[in-house]
């Protein structure tokens, strides 16, 4: 079994739980150690069964040799940010994916991608790293989602699409086909993709068009981000 910590003890850290429990009960994969999160008020506290070990000090106490790490944090400007951290530590990543997802043999993963029951991803796609992709996600041929995305639940991206760094697409959002998504944009719930959407923008409606810009998002500012 591969020992594995998950990074973020919130709502989709504990999710993201679900999806190893589910895993373990078809091959006992993980041995899971629990959570670590830099809220010193969840040091301690047990989360469905699973203990929040502390933060990232934890880390420095530990023997974590061979140990893996999943980052469970659904904002993707602070997801950047524990990554980075994570890597500077040396710590090394694990793809989460629930058993139900269908993935064909031609999907090409990065490593830290999540994801969760229910998706389908086809053929000719290529997923960068840390992405997270929620439940009932469908993802089109050709398309290529590049790293620190997430994808809300119910979200439908066609084929041929290229969706840019750090992009968040929201709940029930879809695209068409051959559409391409700028780095750092956010989409909005229930959006309809049907052209090419700028860099560090909010788009939001039916068609989707940008309303604001969202501005140095790499650098910290969260102006925009989907929760």
């Amino acid at each position: 079994m591969q020992s594995i910590v998950i990074l973020g003890a919130g709502g989709f850290g504990r999710e993201v739980l679900d999806i190893l429990i589910a895993q373990n009960k078809i091959s006992k994969k993980w041995k899971i150690l629990g959570f670590l999160d830099e809220n010193p008020e969840l040091e301690g506290k047990v989360l469905n069964g699973y203990p929040v070990l502390g933060s990232f000090e934890w880390l420095s106490k530990a023997n974590t040799e061979g140990v893996r790490v999943v980052c469970a944090i659904g904002d993707n400007i602070s997801k950047k940010k524990v990554v980075e951290k994570a890597i500077s530590l040396g710590l090394k990543f694990a793809n989460v994916v629930h058993p139900t997802a269908v993935i064909t043999d031609f999907v090409t993963l990065g490593e830290g991608v999540i994801i969760c029951a229910g998706c389908i991803l086809t053929n000719q796609i290529t997923i960068g790293n840390h992405v997270i992709i929620n439940l009932d996600v469908t993802i089109g041929h050709d398309t290529t989602i590049e790293g620190f995305c997430t994808l809300a639940p119910g979200v439908h991206i066609s084929g041929r699409n290229k969706i840019g760094e750090g992009t968040n697409i929201g709940t029930g959002a879809v695209t068409i086909q051959g559409i391409t998504i700028g780095r750092w944009s956010v989409i909005g719930a229930g959006a309809v993709v049907v052209g090419d959407i700028p860099d560090k923008v909010v788009a939001v409606g039916v068609p989707a068009k940008p309303i604001k810009g969202v501005e140095d998002v790499e650098n910290g500012n969260e102006e925009g981000a989907i929760s």
